[in-house]
């Protein structure tokens, strides 16, 4: 868990860091700029207000070349300054009313006039009280070197609903950028540990069935000795001895038999061979009366719900899944077994410990065991359950478990019916 998650912050938590700190400041770049030319631009209006303003002030019309002097000309020959000045001012704001009007329709910027020391000397209708972008051009006399301000009409509400919109898309990319490097590092990180938990239980998978192919072998062979070398003589004890090595034989070829079926269903190639039966009579004549309950020494009982039922399955398939449940129920629950016959459903129930919560559909898994004191002392492949489920998904039914009330546990196999069944013959 550590190794992972090391691995997790190196290669992804720590890039989406650097990412997002860049992809802000990227952003923050980004709209200092766009005001930064928002001004600029202004800044032109200004220009050429002043250079149209000063010139009607001049001449009473339009200037006919550009670029005009910002400063006034000297005035006309004979006329004091200080009276030209005063004539100039006089009618500075009414040369700017009729310069706006004319020019309002086609997208200038409104402005106002200040002198040097902040006093305004004209501002248009339009001009907005507080704005987040101004213009300037510096004038010269008679204004006292003032300034020309230009500012957009609606107060830069175009200009921040474009910057907010920027700035909120960049954002929202930069967002999915992040989202999707931190959920494929999700899945990576999840990938990773679930192919060590993978690997791990492949590892104990092997050596549990080492040790249970191990088991009955010694068991075999200790007993064949003793047979071999004539050390027992009574022949009651001669027959417990072969009857436990037919038992350890069962016993392997169960074990062998598993790893088969697993090896065919994980590719594939498990071939089922369909067939339509009463599962009323087919419980009572070997499936549950002889064979489930000789396996579980005599402890399985059964009871019959309800009337008779024709179901499609693989008789074999069928056995195999009552051999696993009720191993598992003697290993595991020890008392009584019931096994009930309701309809297509078939229910194994026992009153053993149980399966913790939250573990109900992780049993079913391939390898997994709960690990608790109980499956720790009991050996096993942790493929028995994962075995049964998938012939019965196989055979077009399912295998579920749950609570029993009371204490225990309720295995229940559920059967195609044999009207729904579409007619395959296997996977």
């Amino acid at each position: 868990m550590a190794k992972e998650l090391r691995i997790f912050l190196l290669a992804v938590a720590l890039p989406a860091v650097f990412i997002a700190a860049g992809g802000a400041c990227l952003l923050a770049i980004g709209w200092r700029q766009m005001w930064d030319d928002e001004r600029k631009d202004l800044d032109a209006q200004a220009e050429l207000i002043s250079h149209a303003v000063m010139g009607r002030a001049f001449d009473g019309k339009d200037p006919q070349g550009f670029p005009l002097p910002r400063r006034f000309p000297p005035p006309p020959p004979g006329m004091p300054k200080r009276a030209w000045e005063q004539s100039v001012l006089e009618s500075f704001a009414s040369i700017c009313d009729v310069y706006r009007k004319e020019t309002a329709a086609t997208g200038v910027a409104a402005f106002e006039v200040r002198d040097a020391d902040g006093k305004l000397l004209y501002a248009s209708s339009d001009f907005p009280s507080d704005t987040p972008a101004v213009g300037v051009c510096v004038l010269g006399p008679p204004f006292g070197d003032g300034e020309l301000r230009t500012a957009r009409t609606d107060n830069g509400a175009q200009m921040k609903i474009r910057s907010i919109s920027i700035i909120a898309l960049g954002g929202l990319l930069l967002l999915l950028v992040i989202g999707a490097l931190l959920s494929g590092g999700a899945f990576f990180f999840r990938s990773l540990r679930r192919e060590r938990l993978e690997a791990r239980r492949k590892t104990d998978f092997i050596d549990n069935v080492s040790h249970e192919l191990r088991t009955p072998l010694t068991g075999i062979r200790l007993n064949a000795e003793l047979l071999a070398e004539g050390r027992v003589s009574d022949p009651e004890r001669r027959g417990d001895i072969v009857d436990s090595i037919v038992f350890e034989c069962d016993r392997l070829s169960r074990m062998i038999g598993e790893l088969l079926d697993f090896s065919r269903l994980e590719k594939g190639r498990y071939r089922f061979n369909m067939e339509e039966f009463d599962l009323v009579e087919y419980s009572r004549s070997g499936f549950i009366g002889e064979t489930l309950s000789g396996i579980s020494g005599g402890k399985a009982k059964m009871r019959i719900v309800g009337g008779k039922v024709r179901v499609v399955a693989d008789k074999s398939a069928l056995h195999q899944i009552g051999v696993i449940l009720v191993d598992n129920a003697v290993k595991y629950a020890g008392g009584s077994i019931e096994i009930e016959v309701d309809g297509c459903d078939v229910r194994f129930m026992d009153r053993g410990c149980g399966v913790p919560s939250g573990y109900e559909e992780r049993i079913f898994e391939r390898f997994y065991r709960v690990d608790d004191s109980l499956t720790r002392k009991e050996n096993g492949s942790g493929l028995g359950l994962s075995i049964a489920r998938a012939l019965a998904q196989g055979m077009g039914g399912d295998l579920t478990y749950a609570h029993r009330p009371g204490g225990g546990s309720v295995f229940t196999l559920t059967l195609a019916l044999a009207e729904k069944h579409d007619g395959g013959a296997g996977q």
